[in-house]
Order: C-alpha cells, then sequence, then structure tokens
C-alpha cells in the first residue's frame, strides 16, 4: 500500500462542516539562530503553513524568553505532500495549495521531560473536510529493527484549527481560494524511548500515524533529524520532572538503643 493511497483514505471523512479557530502564531526564532524562545515554540493556537520558522532538520536550545534560561532543546521535521494545480511541484512548502498536505512533527526534552509533537495540516482538494477524523491518535516509530508505539500524553481531545488561503498556480494561470485545517497531538516519550531514539541509525526513516478515523499514514523522516535524535534528548536523557520537588525526608525518630 502506498503512502499517496494511505493519505487518501485518511482525509475523505465529509461529514461536518468545522467553524474552528484561526491560526494566528508564527514560532520565531530567538536572537541566535541555533535558540528557539519557548513561548515561540507553543503550537496550541495553530502554526502556519508548513511550520515556517521551525528548527527544521536542526538542533536548537529552547529558552526562556523573560529571562533567557535553557529549557531544553528540539528538533524538527517536515514532510509535504501534494502538487501544484498546474501539475507541477514547486514551492511545496510555502504555501497551501488544494489537495497539499503538511505533516511536521517536533522532537526533543525539556525540563518537564521528553516529548513528540505531531502536526497535521491538511488542504483539501475540493469542499471541507471534519478535521476531527484526521487528529493523531497512536505514533509508530520503527528503528533497528524494533517497532516503537508511542501513545498520546493525555486522553482530551485535541483542538482543531482552520484559516482561510488563496492560492496561485505557478504560471499564473488559476486561482483558487479554500480552507485549510490542522491538527495536533502530544505523545509520550520515556527514558527507554528516548535511548533508542538517541541510538537511532542514521538513515531514512519512516513513522506511522494512526488516525481517530482509523486510517494509517506513512511519514517519512529526514535523515538529518534522525540524527539529530541524539542531541534533542541528551537535555533531559532520563525523561523525568527536573524541577519536581524531592520527596520529604522522613519524620521517623530513630530507635533508642538501650
Amino acid at each position: 500500500m502506498t503512502y499517496k493511497k494511505n493519505l487518501c483514505i485518511g482525509f475523505t471523512s465529509i461529514s461536518l462542516v468545522f467553524a474552528g479557530n484561526s491560526l494566528i502564531l508564527e514560532p520565531a526564532l530567538a536572537d541566535k539562530d541555533d535558540a528557539i524562545f519557548e513561548d515561540n515554540l507553543t503550537t496550541t493556537q495553530g502554526v502556519q503553513w508548513g511550520g515556517k520558522k521551525l528548527p527544521i532538520k536542526k538542533t536548537v536550545d529552547i529558552r526562556e524568553s523573560l529571562v533567557d534560561t535553557q529549557l531544553g532543546k528540539v528538533t524538527a521535521d517536515r514532510h509535504i505532500d501534494g502538487s501544484d494545480l498546474d501539475g507541477k511541484i514547486f514551492g511545496r512548502s510555502s504555501r497551501p495549495a488544494p489537495g497539499r498536505s503538511a505533516f511536521i512533527s517536533l522532537w526533543g526534552s525539556k525540563i518537564e521531560g521528553c516529548f513528540v509533537e505531531m502536526i497535521i495540516q491538511h488542504a483539501p482538494a475540493q469542499g471541507r473536510v471534519d478535521p476531527t477524523a484526521i487528529i493523531p491518535t497512536l505514533l509508530e516509530v520503527g528503528v533497528g529493527g524494533q517497532l516503537l508505539q508511542l501513545p498520546p500524553q493525555s486522553s482530551a481531545k485535541p483542538e482543531v484549527y482552520s484559516q482561510d488561503y488563496s492560492y496561485t498556480s505557478f504560471f499564473g494561470k488559476n486561482t483558487t481560494s479554500g480552507t485549510w485545517y490542522m491538527t495536533r497531538n502530544l505523545f509520550s516519550v520515556d527514558s527507554g524511548i528516548a535511548s533508542i531514539l538517541s541510538q537511532a541509525p542514521i538513515k531514512e526513516t519512516r513513522v506511522r500515524l494512526t488516525l481517530s478515523n482509523g486510517a494509517k499514514v506513512l511519514i517519512p523522516l529526514d535523515k538529518k533529524t534522525v540524527k539529530n535524535w541524539k542531541t534533542a534528548y541528551s537535555y533531559n536523557p532520563t525523561c523525568k520532572n527536573l524541577d519536581a520537588d524531592p520527596a520529604p525526608a522522613s519524620t521517623k525518630e530513630p530507635t533508642s538503643s538501650k
């Protein structure tokens, strides 16, 4: 079964008219190109098409914007599927187009622990889709003969977002307008998973997403992203909350010997 066929199955549910939040955030790098502010890494209010200014295929520090202290490390990957209206493939990641999809993944470790975040952005070829049908509910990664299954961090249903757009083909012959949608989910990573990812063979790797409508989508990851896992998970390899208060000392008095 090819990737394109899987993708088709994932986005064919057209049952609801969606009226959701508009996308407003544009993540931006910090003063240095090797860091990103944590506030600008937040995706809970949406991300511009293709994850502009995210650290694609490189590892950067996550920093606190108020006091400029390091909070973690993160690397990102992006895969764009779909062609322009005239059948040519130009500017694939620069803007949405009918039938085009973007898959963005964030991999890293922070003071709070380790994480993988998957973002799906989709511009339907025609009409509207039910974006709740394409929420990622399970992430599987094949590493060195091992199949890793990462469940969502939370059972809460993620938000869905929409954005209107206008698109002109590369040769300027066709112009269309439509609405593209975004869903996302955070997946759990413990120290064992982080260790396996950190030692993964450096080659193009595929992940498989199971969507809320039951469809499965195969997505390739660039080998540079796989190489960056070692650094991205080095900040907190235990994947435990480094700010957690230590267990209180015992108040039991020692037994006196006579």
